[in-house]
């Protein structure tokens, strides 16, 4: 299997066999690399959407009323 690198073509079988596993190695980090960011470009979509869904599906208030508050009921035991 021929293998170019900065331009120069080698031939596999004329590697030496760290050489030819480290390019092994490369490759394999490279698809990971390019695996991770379409994941991780797929994640950003997702909570973008659900982001926007959120808001979209408050519970309207009015702009004269602020939010209403929990009432603070304390614990059982007070």
């Amino acid at each position: 299997m021929a293998v170019t690198i900065d331009g120069v073509e080698y031939d596999e079988k004329d590697l030496e066999p760290g050489v030819a596993n480290s390019i092994r190695q490369v490759q394999n980090a490279n698809a990971q690399i390019a695996g991770l960011q379409a994941e991780l470009l797929n994640q950003q979509i997702i909570a973008q959407h659900h982001g926007k869904f959120i808001q979209d599906n408050l519970p309207k208030v009015d702009d004269g009323e602020a939010p209403t508050e929990a009432a603070d009921v304390g614990s059982p035991d007070e």
